[in-house]
């Protein structure tokens, strides 16, 4: 982790020295300063990973309760999500099966960062050209008023070995046996905090995966 938090930040400190040296060549310094934000945002990303672990494991997580709309969440997931998507050339289908109540209560922020995790991973992991696809259905529930959900994150990337799959939600694991895997910037702590945070509202998250055949990420939530 203190790795990957170093990298970003020895980015911003030399892109910086660089511009102060070519301080009167316009294109240079905005070069470095586009470079810098891009560290600056990506250095950001990862303390909050760190913050939100840190919380989760302190108690200290306070889910709120609202009204959202689970299509709106899902519209602004593909929003988010498309630049990577077009940049891999992926192939992408959303599949939706016996929703009957989109209308619901919970915590649609952390909802979002859970799915926004995952979908990142699945763009991540997966060959330029290859596919994904989200499926979200609605499950009988004996619950009064309440919804069970499932939302599954597909692709057919490169995969999880039995052994990785075994600890993937422990925090900073990442997969060390893949040139792929390696390349790819992280804490590590995407996989636990989602996990933890989908618990927390009472689901959970299931991951199936083959080395070489790509992965299966499950989401089953219930929300009022």
């Amino acid at each position: 982790m203190s790795h990957d938090i170093r990298t970003p930040m020895n980015g911003i400190i030399g892109m910086t020295a660089i511009a102060a040296a070519h301080i009167d060549d316009k294109e240079r310094v905005q070069d470095c300063l586009r470079k810098t934000t891009q560290a600056s945002k990506h250095l950001l990303s990862l303390i909050n990973e760190v913050l939100d672990m840190s919380k989760i494991e302190s108690g200290k997580v306070d889910l709120a309760e609202e009204e959202f709309n689970l299509s709106d969440l899902i519209d602004n997931l593909l929003v988010m999500t498309n630049s990577q998507i077009m940049e891999h050339h992926h192939e992408l289908s959303v599949n939706i099966s016996g929703v009957t109540h989109e209308a619901v209560v919970g915590d649609s922020l952390r909802i979002q960062k859970v799915f926004t995790n995952l979908m990142s991973n699945a763009v991540q992991y997966t060959p330029d050209g290859g596919k994904i696809q989200i499926s979200i259905s609605e499950k009988p529930c004996n619950q009064a008023r309440v919804g069970c959900y499932e939302v599954a994150f597909e692709n057919n990337g490169i995969g999880m070995s039995e052994e990785f799959l075994s600890r993937v939600f422990e925090p900073c694991s990442r997969s060390s046996d893949d040139d792929q895997v390696t390349k790819v910037q992280g804490t590590g702590l995407g996989m636990s905090i989602s996990r933890n945070i989908v618990r927390m509202m009472g689901g959970d998250i299931k991951v199936e995966s083959k080395r070489g055949e790509g992965s299966r990420c499950t989401v089953t939530m219930y929300l009022k």
